[in-house]
């Protein structure tokens, strides 16, 4: 007859059953969380050891009490290696799992199960089984072989194994992860007493395996760890990953933030620009802290602080995975901008009022110096105020090409499929209106030549260089030509080449747009090879120099075909 204190053994090994189903369906939601596909698997071992044992004890016909009591002995050579797997993954050393070491540590339980189901054939695992009942439960007793043992006390080392991880992410991160781990650890005590007993023979019922009815406050415990402080909403492995990226060490702001977004870290250097939303205990929402969702600083690139001195941040997003390509967490680095952005501010007004100044006094110099040149009587007079028009006129040329700068610097690429012939005729009479005298002879092969890409940039280009080489033409009837056609070693690029028969381009002048700067010993002689430089740039492009009788700028452009299809995705 089934006694009171029988009848709890059978339940609570059975409630432990039911408990360790239930964690299951819960981390079924967080299974592409760090850790929480190997729990699941400690979990089912769990699951099955406890029915199959809670049921066994109901279970007097030896053959079915064999079976259920060999399910459960290869359940419980299972949990200790899933669950060093777990605290691997867990803190953030997945990568260790997937080495041939693990892979030694996953043949044990592996191995166990056709040794235990051929175990009347060797009896390796256990042997002399029989029925002995206490307490009016299908208890036995046999004896286990060293196998057996081995397989058993191999269970509960790699349990200590990521029992020992866990401590370790308690003592690195502080008090972060310490309920949710102290839990876990402590959840382990229960089924591991369990198992030392039964398996020593101890205490005054040996053949009373007491890790099933046990494991009711292992699962307990892993319930509170898992559901009460929502285990898996934040990781050691987050952590670990951006220690390992080095980016935290850096001295400018910098914030580690878990999959949900939250601050789960942040260096010296965040602490003090942000230094009263930080004052509260970690984790925080980074809301709470930077007064903008990632979404929106990803969007923008740029954070500012403040409303006396404004600060302006630079913001660098970079996504953390742990080594099985797993998303653990984010960082945001945070550079600081303000000057630069004064700066680029600073200029921007500068550029507007000077252009805007230079072509109102340049129109008064020309007006005065065209009057004066009416004077037929003074010759001398007439070309000096000749001068002054021409250098009136270079002026506002040069304000018109700072105007080209600003709409290159500004524009954002809009690829489109171009008739090359076509767009080159319309530079040719752009050019021509000003420059009635030069020839430009043009040639495009083939003459149904297409390229994508982006129409204004390519127009500015060519512009600048055509009316380049007839500037600095000797005579005023300067032939230019040039030349269109695709190139031989790539899909799709097409080449500009335009020739005049100008005197070399002088190498300082070549060497300073290679630079990509101007030094008090590099002065370039004008801004348009300069605005065709920043035009080929933008255009991802290449341009080459070379002088033969003349000279030969080669601009070979990519179709940018490509990226217009990741546009439309």
């Amino acid at each position: 007859m089934l006694g009171m204190l029988g009848g709890g053994i059978v339940v609570a090994s059975l409630g432990a059953s039911f408990g360790a189903l239930y964690l299951l369906q819960y981390l079924y939601r967080h299974r592409d969380r760090s850790g929480a596909s190997w729990f699941m698997g400690n979990m089912a071992s769990v699951a099955v050891f406890c029915a199959s044992y809670g049921v066994g004890l109901l279970v007097f016909d030896p053959v079915p009490r064999i079976a259920l009591g060999a399910i459960s002995f290869v359940c419980l050579c299972f949990m200790g290696p899933f669950f060093l797997a777990f605290g691997l993954d867990y803190t953030g050393r997945g990568d260790l799992i997937h080495t041939p070491l693990f892979g030694i540590v996953a043949a044990v339980p592996l191995l166990t199960i056709p040794l235990t189901a051929t175990n009347p054939a060797h009896q390796l695992v256990w042997s002399g089984f029989r029925l002995d009942p206490v307490l009016g439960l299908a208890t036995a007793v046999y004896t286990v072989q060293p196998w057996g043992v081995f397989a058993v006390l191999f269970s509960i080392g790699t349990a200590a194994v990521g029992s020992l991880l866990l401590i370790g992410a308690i003592l690195s991160y502080g008090p972060l992860y310490r309920r949710e781990a102290v839990a876990v650890i402590l959840s382990t005590v229960p089924p591991t007493v369990g198992g030392s007993v039964w398996l020593f023979g101890l205490g005054p019922v040996p053949q009373l395996h007491l890790t099933a009815p046990l494991m009711l406050i292992h699962v307990a415990l892993d319930a509170y760890a898992f559901v009460g402080t929502h285990m898996f909403a934040t990781n050691p492995a987050t952590q670990r990953v951006a220690e390992q990226t080095g980016l935290d060490s850096l001295s400018v702001p910098t914030f580690t933030l878990d999959t949900k977004g939250q601050i789960v870290r942040v260096n010296d250097r965040a602490r003090e620009v942000f230094p009263d939303a930080l004052s509260n205990a970690l984790p925080i929402g980074h809301e709470a802290v930077l007064g903008v969702n990632v979404e929106t600083l990803r969007d923008t690139g740029e954070l500012v602080i403040g409303t006396g001195r404004r600060r302006t941040f630079g913001v660098s997003y970079t996504p953390l995975t742990d080594p099985n390509d797993s998303p653990v967490g984010s960082m945001l680095v945070l550079y600081d901008v303000t000057e630069d952005r004064q700066r680029e501010q600073q200029l921007a007004v500068l550029n507007r009022v000077l252009r805007h100044n230079l072509r109102n006094e340049t129109t008064v110099i020309s007006g005065y110096a065209q009057l004066l040149g009416a004077d037929d009587e003074d010759s001398e007079r007439a070309t000096q105020a000749g001068k002054i028009e021409a250098a009136s006129d270079r002026l506002l040329s040069i304000a018109e090409k700072v105007r080209n700068f600003e709409k290159v610097q500004d524009r954002e690429r809009q690829p489109a499929e171009l008739d090359v012939a076509a767009v080159l005729e319309e530079i040719a009479q752009s050019c021509a209106a000003s420059h009635a005298e030069a020839n430009i002879e043009r040639t495009v092969t083939p003459s149904e030549c297409r390229l994508r890409t982006d129409r204004v940039l390519l127009t500015v280009l060519l512009d600048n260089l055509i009316e380049n080489a007839i500037v600095h033409g000797e005579t005023a009837d300067q032939t230019v030509e040039v030349s269109v056609f695709e190139a031989t070693d790539a899909d799709g690029d097409v080449v500009f080449e335009i020739r005049d028969t100008n005197e070399r381009i002088p190498d300082l002048e070549i060497d300073t747009l290679r630079a990509g700067d101007e030094t008090p010993l590099q002065h370039g002689q004008g801004i348009g090879l300069w605005i065709a430089y920043w035009c080929v740039q933008k255009l991802r492009g290449r341009i080459e120099f070379e002088y033969d009788d003349g000279n030969a700028l080669s601009v070979t452009l990519p179709d940018l075909s490509g990226e217009v299809r990741a546009a439309e995705e």
